[in-house]
């Protein structure tokens, strides 16, 4: 990590890393679903972390899944998919306010080669801002998209499950002013209690 004078003490919640630098960018991770077997694991139709959700709809019929450390098709961390044909994914925060969409990893699921997936970023003043992102060739293999500048002041990021399947990880966002004060209040209340 690179020297900054604004550096703030780094925060790891269930799921959630919030990185030491002024912007305080927090990764949605997942590595706390990880699981050191070869099966595929079902979390159902929600998932929290932090101040953060991604959520599909319960109408679809199958849930957001993960695979076990051996599985053939773990990318080497453990990221999320919904296992649903054009399912829709929503990511969030729990509290409706805006964030900063930096980046997201992205990998083949199926060995099908590259996958190709749309995100429509819905604005806090209304409208969208729209993006898409191409794997290379590679199968499992996690690559990070890197969103424009036009991804900024979010009320979600929507994306939709096509065939072929693609799962995600490390989804790095920057929350609004109210998410930096709750996420501030959040670090204080992890250290009152480690004293206490």
């Amino acid at each position: 990590m690179k020297n900054n004078k604004f550096l703030i003490p780094a925060v790891a919640l269930v799921g959630l890393v919030v990185t030491g630098t002024a912007n305080a960018q927090v990764v949605m991770d997942f590595q706390d679903l990880e699981m050191n077997d070869n099966l595929i694991h079902n979390w159902g139709y929600l998932y929290t972390a932090g101040d953060w959700m991604i959520s599909h709809p319960e109408s679809e019929p199958f849930p957001f899944a993960t695979f076990g450390t051996q599985e053939a098709r773990y990318p080497g961390s453990t990221a999320l998919f919904n296992n649903t044909v054009n399912g829709v994914i929503t990511f969030e925060r729990i509290d409706g306010g805006a964030f900063d969409m930096l980046s997201i990893d992205i990998a083949s699921l199926n060995d099908n080669g590259p996958v190709t997936v749309n995100f429509v970023g819905n604005l806090q003043g209304g409208g969208q801002v729209f993006d898409s992102f191409m794997t290379t060739g590679s199968d499992n293999v996690l690559q990070t998209h890197v969103f424009d500048s036009s991804f900024v002041n979010l009320l979600s990021l929507v994306w939709v499950q096509e065939a072929p399947f693609h799962q995600f990880d490390n989804i790095t966002i920057i929350p609004g002013p109210a998410g930096l004060a709750l996420l501030g209040l959040g670090a204080l209340g992890a250290r009152r209690r480690r004293r206490a």
